[in-house]
Parts: structure tokens; sequence; C-alpha cells
């Protein structure tokens, strides 16, 4: 019988399966690559949700991080990332306003290991935070920590 944490492992693995191109993702992951999975569970936007993003009006925006870590060590790696993201969202005007440890999930199927709530001042901050050799530094450790995320982009009532 499978282990409870591999199952949904496999599940974010293998729900919504489609085909993507991941070169505008780059801007936002640090990394290069032809094509990626599209899975419900990633680690970059395509270049759709780039666009998307990027169309976004000029207000300020609410990034809710649903977060998956590898096993082993991926929390202590990225909570490497997180204090690096400490000044580097205060250099471009943002802030973490929330985040904690996820204990269950009452509705839905997806398990995530933590919630991260930042809010920047407005998409293009995010997308040229991610441009900063800062970020590029701390994203190692994000990468190494993650299997995987999904990123909503929300505006507050």
């Amino acid at each position: 019988m499978t282990e409870p944490d591999h199952e949904r492992r496999d599940f974010l693995r293998t729900t919504g399966t489609a085909a993507g191109v991941a070169a505008l993702g780059t801007a936002l992951t640090g990394s290069a690559g032809a094509a990626e999975v599209m899975e419900l569970n990633r680690m970059g936007p395509t270049p759709e949700q780039v666009q998307r993003f990027l169309a976004l009006p000029d207000r300020p925006v609410v990034m809710v991080n649903l977060l998956k870590f590898k096993d082993g060590a991926g929390a202590l790696e990225y909570g490497k990332y997180g204090q690096a993201m400490q000044t580097i969202l205060k250099d471009v005007g943002a802030e973490i306003i929330f985040s904690g440890q996820c204990q269950t999930t009452l509705i839905g199927g997806a398990e995530w290991d933590a919630v991260a709530l930042v809010r920047y001042p407005n998409a293009r901050a995010l997308v040229e935070m991610s441009q900063l050799p800062a970020y590029q530094e701390a994203h190692v450790h994000r990468a190494e920590g993650l299997e995987g995320q999904v990123n909503l982009a929300v505006f507050e009532q």
C-alpha cells in the first residue's frame, strides 16, 4: 500500500497534465528549458500565464503561494530562500503578509506543506524582482527546496 505522502505527490504530479512551453517562465524561475509538462503543482509559469499576469491592472496584487516541499531537506532549503527573500521583497516594495504551515485539507484533493501571502505593489514588481542578482542567487534554494507550487494572483477588495 502506498503511503499518504506518496499518494498526494502522485496526485499532484498527474493532475491536469498538458504540454506547455516554459521559455517565458525563465524570467520568474531562472531556469532555461524547452518544454515542460503542465501540472497542478509546478515550478514556473507558462508563457501564457506570464502574459496574463503582466496584463493585470497596475495595482497591488497579493500572491497566494501554495507550497509543496521536496522530501528530506526540502523545507530547510526553502527556508534559506525565504530568509533571503526578506530583504529582496523590501527592495521591490513587497511584503509577506502571512505565512504558515498547512495542517490538513478540509475540502479538495490536494495537500500542501505551507502557504505564504505576499503583497507586491503591482505585477511588474514581481517580474522585476525575479531578474535581480540577489533573487537569482536565492533561487537556487527555492529550486532545491520545492517540488512545486501553485501561485495565485489576487486583488484585495
